[in-house]
């Protein structure tokens, strides 16, 4: 009869292990789920990161600013500037010597003084 008491004793200590392994898995389960869905919007992640979207004035002086991707830029500048850039490619810029760079910079302090 001791020997049924620790077969049984040992087998409710065995369900009760697997019940709380269970649980356990089923709360890393909800977890798993919530940071995904965290993660599958990263605008809502940023915004509880502290960061906030911005957008920085357009500068007085200059018309038209390339840099920030204006609209119609190439359209509003008559000069052959920003054409000539855009024969380039990225790797082909990455490519070129320091006088080349200088070149190009030497034409585009001409080009706009013309202007």
């Amino acid at each position: 009869m001791s020997e049924e008491s620790v077969a049984e004793r040992l087998m409710n200590a065995l369900i009760s292990k697997m019940e709380t392994m269970d649980g356990d898995l089923q709360m890393l389960k909800a977890e798993n789920q919530q940071l995904r869905n965290a993660v599958s919007d990263p605008i809502s992640m940023l915004r509880k990161a502290g960061f906030v979207p911005a957008a920085t004035p357009l500068s007085q002086d200059v018309s038209t600013d390339a840099f920030r991707g204006d609209i119609g830029v190439e359209n509003q500048m008559d000069s052959g500037l920003l054409k000539s850039q855009n024969e380039y490619s990225n790797n082909d810029i990455h490519l070129m010597s320091w006088d080349e760079i200088h070149e190009m910079a030497e034409q585009a302090k001409e080009t706009e003084v013309t202007q």
